[in-house]
């Protein structure tokens, strides 16, 4: 791939419609997104992970979203465009992720019971297991992944990680002088927990931040006896620009991460044994077209981002 250009490309165009007759006037030159934008547009991103798995599995799906191929339009499948650029390309997505069969959504058995308020709170000690897998969460030690396929064992191993965004949509650029802001899950309060016997379900929620800067969060963990993974649905409500949020899975290796998601994570190596972090939101609304920078508000990605994981279950 050469390396990352300012050059106009499909950066340049206003609407998805007008992307022929913009590289029409600009010229082939491909303009090639930087090298940190993996992460920007996430909501972009989600989707267009479910439209790669309906591509896989429907001719239509593929047909639908054939005329903006990823070799030939660089910028748009990696969100360095403009707002108008980015709503047309999810539209397409979303109708391609429609042609597609589905598979109903697994829900646990209905009237299952469920324990919320003071019966919650009596409860130190809350339990979600799958066929491998199990998280434990406690106040004390927060959140307990345990998965003997994989041989892991980890106490207090989601934490969130914030840090103030001074990048564009090509890639994210923290101050020497800002450390990041870490929050751990043992500070969600339960609020919900369901145990069907054959399955379980816990959610935690409340707010991950301090003062102004802060996040509504609400960390759902599913597990199904048949199943040999636990399931993890993180809901963001997003209503900040300049900053980027991260998940934090300390000792759980990627390998026995899956993310519903086109790549967001990055493994990290210190000495208290690193950890892999996923964004979960990475809010900038600028980007660079030829030599100047052009307002992109939707890049900031405001409102409620939804991420799904499925933890463990891979050995």
């Amino acid at each position: 791939m050469p390396a990352p250009s300012t050059s106009p490309g499909d950066r340049a165009a206003a609407t998805l419609a007008n992307l022929p007759a913009a590289a029409a006037v600009i010229g082939p030159a491909a303009a090639w997104p930087g090298a940190g934008a993996a992460d920007c547009r996430i909501d972009l991103k989600l989707l267009q992970w479910r439209a790669l798995q309906a591509m896989a599995a429907s001719p239509a799906s593929r047909a639908h979203l054939a005329a903006w191929p990823a070799e030939r339009h660089p910028d748009l499948w990696a969100g360095t465009v403009q707002d108008g650029v980015a709503r047309g390309l999810a539209a397409r997505l979303e109708e391609a992720i429609a042609l597609a069969p589905t598979t109903p959504e697994r829900t646990l058995p209905a009237g299952a019971p469920m324990v919320t308020g003071k019966d919650l709170r009596k409860r130190k000690d809350l339990l979600v297991k799958s066929g491998s897998a199990r998280v434990r969460f406690t106040r004390k030690e927060g959140v307990l992944f345990v998965d003997r396929g994989d041989a892991l064992h980890s106490t207090n191993c989601l934490r969130f990680e914030a840090r103030a965004d001074h990048g564009t949509l090509d890639g994210f650029a923290g101050a020497d002088d800002e450390r990041p802001r870490l929050f751990s899950a043992q500070f969600l309060p339960a609020v919900r927990y369901i145990d069907a016997g054959d399955a379980q379900q816990l959610t935690i929620a409340g707010r991950v931040g301090r003062g102004p800067i802060g996040w509504d969060c609400e960390a759902t963990f599913t597990g199904f006896a048949d199943e040999p993974w636990v399931r993890l649905q993180l809901a963001i409500d997003n209503r900040l620009c300049g900053w980027r949020l991260r998940a934090r899975f300390l000792g759980l290796p990627a390998a026995a991460i899956t993310h519903e998601c086109t790549p967001v994570g990055e493994t990290v190596t210190n000495d208290n044994g690193g950890f892999v972090a996923f964004t979960l939101v990475r809010a900038v609304d600028r980007l660079t077209v030829g030599n100047g920078e052009v307002a992109t508000p939707g890049g900031a990605c405001r409102g409620r981002i939804v991420h799904a994981f499925r933890l463990g279950g891979h050995g």
